[in-house]
C-alpha cells in the first residue's frame, strides 16, 4: 500500500510506535518519549514550531497516559495548530511486550495499519504532492556554512530564526526537519539574500475597522444608556483632536514616553473628544479613562484572511519580517495573542520607540533593529505615513489596501496574496 504523503507532522508517544507509522506515512514523526515531553523543552520548542508552519496530528495511545500526553502538547503549541488523530482501546498485548499496559490495550505499534490510516484521514490529514528534487544532506549543510566550519553555529542560528525553526536543531534534526519543508533547490533559494520585510498593522495586516470610535461608542452606551450620541460626531471630533492618527505627524523630534504616560496624554485628548460630544468634563473624563482597556482587546483587530498565510510564506521562503507599527504601547501583546509574532523577527511600535510614521526617526530605528539590510520593502495602506515616510530612508513602498494605487507606492497588490509573486519578481528593481 502507498505511503500517504501528510503536510501536516505527526506526533506519536514511542520509536516503536514511529517505526509502525514510518511505513504508514511518508511525514515529519516526531516522539514525545512518553512523559519526556513534559520536561523537554527544546523538543516543546520545536512542536511549537512545527505547529506554526505545517500543523500537528497527535496520534497517542488511548490509555490515560497517551490522553495526558495530547491535552498537554494542545495546550502548548494551541488547539488551532493541532488535529487529533484517535485508535480505538483494542484490548491486547504487542508481541515485544512480556506483560500488557496498565490499561491493557494495545498502543499505537498494535493497531492494523488500516485503522491508523484511517484514524489519520478522519483527522484531517492534508496529503501533500510529491516534491520534485533531491534531497537536503549532511555536506550540503557542510557547503552552505550550516555546520562543520568557523562561525557555523551563528550562521545556523540566523537562518533558523529566520524560517522559523527552533535555534538549537542538531544537525540531524536540522537535516530531518528540512527535507519535509524543502528539496534542495527550494532551500537553494531561500539561502539567497532576499529584501527584509517591513509591515504595517492597523489596516494592512488586520482590516481597517473603526475601533477607536467603535469602542468610544461602546463605553458611551454603558455608562450613559439614556445619552444618544451620533457614530459621525464621535469620528468628526476624533479627527479634528490633536491623537497622531488623525493629525500627520510634524517635525522629526522623538517623544518617548512610559507607556503610563503615553496614555494619560491619549487620555486627555480622549476627554476633550467626549467634551465635543456634548458630555460634562468629568462624564468625559470618565469615558476617556475607560478606552485603554478597550482598545487593547486582542478580539478588536480582525485579521486579514490570508494575513497568515502570507507571513508564513514569506518566513518559509527566507525573507525575515518586522512590524512597524502607528500604535500602543500593547500592541507586541496583541500581535502575540492573534499567532502573528512566530512570523516577526522583531517589533517596532511608536509608542515604544517615541517617533511616530512618517517621522524619519522611526524608520530608521526599524532598519538599525534589522542590522541595516541594503534592502527594505516597507509595506503599509497609508500613502503619506507608510509610502512616503519609507522612502526618506531608502525603503521601497508598497501600497496594498487603500494605498494599492497610490502615486507614493513602488509596488502595488490589492491583496496580501497578490505580494508572494509581485516581490520576488521585482526585487531587482528596487
Amino acid at each position: 500500500m502507498e505511503k500517504l504523503r501528510i503536510q501536516q507532522a505527526v506526533v506519536v508517544e514511542g520509536r516503536y510506535d514511529a517505526a509502525k507509522l514510518a511505513d504508514i506515512v511518508d511525514a515529519p514523526i516526531l516522539t514525545t518519549n512518553g512523559f519526556a515531553i513534559f520536561k523537554d523543552k527544546e523538543q516543546q520548542l520545536l512542536l511549537k514550531h512545527l505547529a506554526q508552519i505545517q500543523g500537528l496530528i497527535l496520534l497517542t495511545d488511548a490509555d490515560d497516559a497517551g490522553f495526558k500526553i495530547r491535552k498537554f502538547i494542545t495546550d502548548i503549541v494551541g488547539e488551532t495548530n493541532v488535529k487529533q488523530a484517535y485508535i480505538p482501546a483494542v484490548q491486547g498485548k504487542e508481541k515485544r511486550k512480556t506483560q500488557a499496559s496498565k490499561e491493557g490495550t494495545l498502543g499505537v505499534e498494535g493497531i492494523p495499519t488500516e485503522v491508523i490510516r484511517q484514524a489519520l484521514l478522519t483527522a484531517g490529514a492534508q496529503v501533500r504532492p510529491q516534491r520534485q528534487g533531491r534531497q537536503i544532506n549532511y555536506t550540503d549543510l557542510f557547503e552552505w556554512g550550516l555546520s562543520g566550519g568557523v562561525g557555523s553555529a551563528d550562521t545556523r542560528r540566523e537562518l533558523l530564526c529566520r524560517v522559523g525553526l527552533p535555534p538549537r536543531l542538531s544537525k540531524k534534526a536540522l537535516c530531518e526537519v528540512l527535507n519535509r519543508m524543502y528539496t534542495y533547490e527550494e532551500f537553494c533559494d531561500v539561502l539567497q539574500q532576499k529584501p527584509v520585510l517591513f509591515w504595517d498593522f492597523h489596516g494592512t495586516l488586520t482590516e481597517h475597522d473603526p475601533i477607536w470610535y467603535d469602542a468610544a461608542q461602546e463605553i458611551i452606551q454603558q455608562l450613559f444608556p439614556e445619552k444618544t450620541v451620533a457614530a459621525q460626531r464621535i469620528q468628526d471630533a476624533f479627527h479634528q483632536s490633536k491623537l497622531p492618527w488623525w493629525n500627520s505627524v510634524s517635525g522629526e523630534e522623538q517623544h518617548l514616553k512610559t507607556p503610563r504616560e503615553w496614555w494619560a496624554e491619549f487620555e486627555q485628548e480622549f476627554q476633550w473628544v467626549f467634551e465635543q460630544c456634548g458630555f460634562l468634563p468629568n462624564e468625559a473624563e470618565h469615558i476617556a479613562k475607560k478606552m485603554r482597556a478597550k482598545i487593547i482587546q486582542p478580539e478588536r483587530h480582525r485579521l486579514k484572511s490570508d494575513a497568515l498565510y502570507v507571513l508564513q510564506q514569506f518566513q518559509r521562503k527566507g525573507y525575515r519580517q518586522y512590524l512597524l507599527s502607528n500604535n500602543f504601547p500593547e500592541t507586541v501583546q496583541v500581535v502575540q495573542q492573534l499567532g502573528l509574532a512566530p512570523y516577526f523577527s522583531g517589533m517596532i511600535v511608536s509608542a515604544l520607540v517615541g517617533y511616530d510614521k512618517p517621522q524619519e526617526g522611526i524608520f530608521r530605528a526599524a532598519l538599525e533593529l534589522a542590522g541595516n539590510p541594503p534592502k527594505a520593502y516597507m509595506i503599509g495602506d497609508n500613502p503619506i505615513d507608510d509610502l512616503q515616510g519609507c522612502k526618506k530612508v531608502g525603503m521601497a513602498a508598497v501600497g496594498v489596501a487603500n494605498a494599492a494605487n497610490a502615486k507614493q507606492a513602488d509596488l502595488s497588490a490589492a491583496t496580501l496574496t497578490e505580494l508572494l509573486e509581485l516581490l520576488p519578481q521585482n526585487e531587482e528593481k528596487f
